[in-house]
């Protein structure tokens, strides 16, 4: 026993004493190519490919902005395959001695399928690369972070090369993918963005947009498994069946915090946001916001059919359409299946524990802006006891969760601060120093005045209690004066 310790303790300190980091820079003509520094990174278009083909578990990949393709001759079964153990992280500029460092969003770092560069939306395709990502049989410590995986084109009825055209995880694996931007991935069966089958993944602060899945999920076909979204966004993806998302077969996939926008389904079978059916599938979603999705046959929002489950909280459903508008059906159907829905906001009205049916008030929906406005009556409307185990610290846009909005009455469930509904925290900016509360850049009178007229009441709170008492008035008269 003790030597089979000692065995183990030796091979981490081993991978750890032997971890490394790989550069990659597409656009570098000079240096050794060995990929120890930023100087000598690998080059090329298929670089990464090199790097991958030499990294062990424990190693890091640090990829500088530009296009990357996954192989050097277009073969279109080739693609930048996941390893259990490596990591690899895309957004530099290539002078980073830190990843913390790195900014993904302005160093825009693409892996691509279009091998020729020439895609124009469904046009000029049958080159690209079947898959662009793949993560079977890679852990939960493979790691793809900070890309945009673009232009794969599962249309091959062969060996799945027809589902999958972002990223395929087939019969095992469970990858770990973050900030990254899926779109324009196309398959004829299911799974425009994403295709996973009897395995497991894990997606945060990721969008899935522009997406299109064939016959089954414009983002994301699944079939038996445990999947997690978390802060994702899906917009305007389509399939025949549904739009965004196919939850197919045994197994439980959650969302927390997502939104669901714009996507469509095509053909029979509706769901344009969420299709769930079959052998158990169970569908979790926790402070979501499905709105403005459409479906021609039924439910524009969720649809749950035979031996599907839905449980939703503290979500938002609105807007969504199909035959005869924006119906409660369009919204949340039981086309046979089993909806439990509580605490959340349905348009026309769904039976569940504090569901409402009140517009929810959104601050732009017409320009696609689906955050709350000051006056929604889904703020500080939630249910605390619904948030997941573990809790959720932050919303969709990375604001603080479990913000006491001042002078809104807390009409939810839970002791102060109460969560609000849908994906979006209604957060009021901080004024430019505490105490100010009419933010004319000083404590004065007024601010005094305002702060007694709302005593025992949340109007003018300053300390984000919920009540103004005297708290409110110490923090008030320490900050007197100019800010």
């Amino acid at each position: 026993m003790r030597a089979s310790i000692a065995s183990g303790l030796a091979l981490v300190i081993a991978t750890s004493a032997s971890a490394a980091t790989r550069y990659v820079d597409v656009g570098l003509s000079t240096g050794t190519g060995d990929g120890t520094s930023w100087a000598n990174a690998y080059r090329g278009p298929s670089a990464l490919q090199t790097a991958l083909a030499v990294v062990v578990a424990g190693d890091e990949i640090w990829v500088r902005s530009g296009t990357y393709l996954p192989s050097a001759n277009a073969t279109r079964t080739s693609s930048f395959t996941m390893k259990t153990g490596v990591a690899i992280y895309g957004g530099f500029a290539g002078t980073e001695t830190q990843r913390s460092q790195r900014d993904w969003r302005t160093n825009v770092t693409v892996l691509s399928g279009d091998f020729l560069g020439n895609d124009n939306g469904a046009a000029n395709t049958a080159e690209n690369a079947y898959h662009v990502v793949v993560g079977t049989g890679a852990g939960n410590t493979a790691i793809l972070d900070g890309f945009h995986v673009r232009g794969g084109n599962a249309n091959l009825a062969s060996s799945n090369y027809d589902k999958g055209g972002g990223i395929f995880v087939f019969s095992g694996g469970a990858p770990t993918v973050r900030n990254c931007v899926f779109s324009q991935n196309r398959c004829t069966f299911g799974g425009g963005a994403g295709y996973i089958f009897s395995a497991q993944a894990t997606f945060t602060d990721c969008e899935f947009s522009d997406n299109a899945g064939g016959s089954y999920g414009g983002a994301f076909d699944t079939n038996a498994v445990t999947s997690t979204f978390t802060r994702c966004v899906f917009r305007n993806n389509s399939a025949v069946r549904a739009g965004a998302v196919e939850t197919y077969g045994g197994g439980n996939t959650t969302y927390s915090n997502c939104l669901f926008v714009g996507n469509r389904a095509t053909g029979a079978g509706g769901g344009a946001a969420i299709w769930i059916g079959v052998s158990s599938a169970i569908v979790r979603a926790y402070n979501c916001t499905f709105a403005g999705n459409l479906a021609t046959s039924t439910a524009g929002g969720v649809n749950t059919t035979s031996g599907g489950t839905l449980n939703a909280y503290n979500c938002i459903f609105w807007g969504n359409t199909g035959p005869g508008g924006a119906t409660s059906a369009n919204q949340v159907n039981a086309g046979g299946g089993t909806n439990v829905v509580a605490q959340c906001t349905v348009q026309g009205g769904f039976t569940g524990t504090g569901n409402l049916a009140t517009d929810p008030l959104f601050a732009g929906a017409a320009t696609g802006d689906y955050a709350l406005s000051e006056s929604s009556p889904a703020i500080d409307s939630g249910n605390n006891t619904y948030v997941p185990a573990g809790g959720m610290a932050t919303d969709l846009a990375g604001a603080v969760r479990y913000f006491n909005a001042p002078g809104v009455p807390d009409t939810g469930v839970g002791s102060a601060p109460i969560v609000d509904r849908g994906c979006y925290e209604f957060v009021v900016a901080a004024p430019p120093c505490r105490g100010d509360v009419n933010g004319n850049g000083t404590v004065d009178g007024i601010d005094l005045g305002i702060l007694l007229g709302g005593w025992g009441t949340p109007s003018g709170d300053i300390d984000g209690n919920g009540t103004v008492d005297g708290m409110d008035l110490g923090i008030l008269l320490g900050n007197w004066g100019p800010c």
